[in-house]
């Protein structure tokens, strides 16, 4: 029987570069969109090389990073600039629902790939764009990348901060990617809601979203929470003893998370062994807490006891009572994780070349889908005869381009 794919019709041209506009791709082309992802003819999307700068493999037929982000899709490589790349562009936009893109407004504009120049051209296609920091003001026209637009100025490096009495600490580094995914997957959302509204009226849009109004929304409590006296970076001693990560016995560190503090505290301090502080007023609220002077004896104290076991021990005193509670894990961790594997969160991918390595798929699920085909992501121009064809050109026609080089087909 043929697998349920829920965007199947659907047909997305996307121009991208990097990671977010190519993440929103890879989870439509899971769900069955023909995905069509248009590079240039001098190297293509410059995330296809990025890899080798942490250390990780980018050859053309085994290039894992890259595939984590463009699985599914298919790829041609056109020169834009010359007629005949312009003309294959505008015919795919003619057959397709949407182009998917994070080039900026002005960069669309000289290439005649601009909203305004698209809509009457295409009246019922639906644009998705992601920029970095919004459509209006002065810096709209900036570049933004994730850890500039998303982590930087949305608040999060300074944010978490962890001050200590060392003179030499500074805020943290951003982790590499969130941001992006994070707003491909509202784009994603967006787009296919525009896509059901241009198919019932004939009408296309534009919908859109940027990395730093993502990262503003996904602070929301913390924003607006500002105004009223909740500041951040915060000390060790004014952090909640009951949602900081404490290092055990072994050297790693685990968590508890105590929200309901009026129904889990009293569970909690008996876990811990602080039974005394049941019924002392000093410890009856969590507001208790925001005082440095309540609040820091009692994390040191904290940091005592859960040096005494390791994560795994504490894990199963919290779980024996269905607190909420975590062990922290490095990402290498999640690659050999019982529970990510359970889910197919990991893919365990095994390339033509006989090469093997652990691939990501999207956490989205669909019980009539089921679990989507992981095929690697396409070569550069590793399909441009092909989709040159469905696009009625003659093999004469996609002979001369080739010649011209004004496409570009893998070899």
């Amino acid at each position: 029987m043929e697998q349920h794919r829920p965007l199947q019709g659907v047909k997305v041209v996307e121009l991208s570069l990097m990671v977010a506009a190519a993440s929103c791709g890879r989870m439509m082309a899971d769900w069955g969109a023909d995905v069509i992802k248009v590079e240039n003819t001098k190297g293509g999307d410059n995330f296809r090389k990025w890899p080798l700068g942490i250390g990780a493999p980018a050859d053309d037929d085994f290039d894992p990073l890259f595939d984590n982000l463009n699985a599914n899709k298919r790829a041609i490589s056109l020169d834009t600039k010359t007629p005949e790349g312009r003309d294959v562009m505008y015919r795919l936009l003619a057959e397709a629902d949407v182009f998917l893109t994070n080039l900026r407004t002005e960069a669309l504009r000289k290439s005649g790939l601009d909203y305004d120049t698209l809509r009457a051209r295409f009246p019922r296609l639906v644009m998705a764009q992601l920029d970095g920091y919004g459509e209006k003001g002065e810096e709209a026209p900036r570049p933004g990348y994730d850890n500039t637009a998303f982590w930087a100025r949305g608040g999060f490096l300074y944010s978490q901060a962890v001050y200590g009495d060392s003179p030499d600490t500074y805020p943290v580094y951003m982790p590499m990617g969130f941001g992006d995914v994070t707003c491909a997957m509202g784009l994603m959302a967006a787009t296919v809601s525009a896509v059901l509204s241009a198919r019932a009226t004939g009408q296309g849009d534009r919908v859109s979203l940027s990395l730093y109004g993502t990262a503003i929304w996904l602070a929301n409590i913390l924003v607006s929470g500002s105004q009223f006296g909740f500041t951040l970076p915060k000390r060790r001693e004014t952090s909640s003893p009951f949602g900081a990560p404490y290092k055990c016995s072994d050297g790693r560190w685990f968590m508890p998370q105590i929200v309901n503090f009026a129904r889990d505290a009293e569970t909690f301090y008996r876990i811990m062994g602080v039974e005394d502080m049941i019924g002392d007023p000093r410890y009856a609220t969590r507001a208790r807490f925001n005082d440095p002077a309540v609040c820091g004896p009692v994390i040191q104290r904290l940091e005592g006891i859960f040096a005494t076991r390791t994560p795994e021990e504490w894990k199963a005193l919290f779980d024996a009572e269905d607190l909420c509670c975590e062990i922290l894990y490095g990402y290498g961790d999640i690659l050999k994780d019982p529970q990510a594997l359970a889910n197919d969160f990991i893919h365990h991918m095994e390339y033509p070349n006989g090469r093997t390595a652990e691939l990501v798929r999207t956490s989205l699920r669909s019980q009539r889908m089921g679990l989507p085909e992981f095929r690697p992501g396409p070569m550069l121009g590793e399909h441009s005869r092909e989709i040159l064809a469905e696009l009625g050109y003659g093999q004469e026609e996609i002979q001369a381009m080739l010649a011209s080089g004004a496409v570009k087909q893998h070899d």
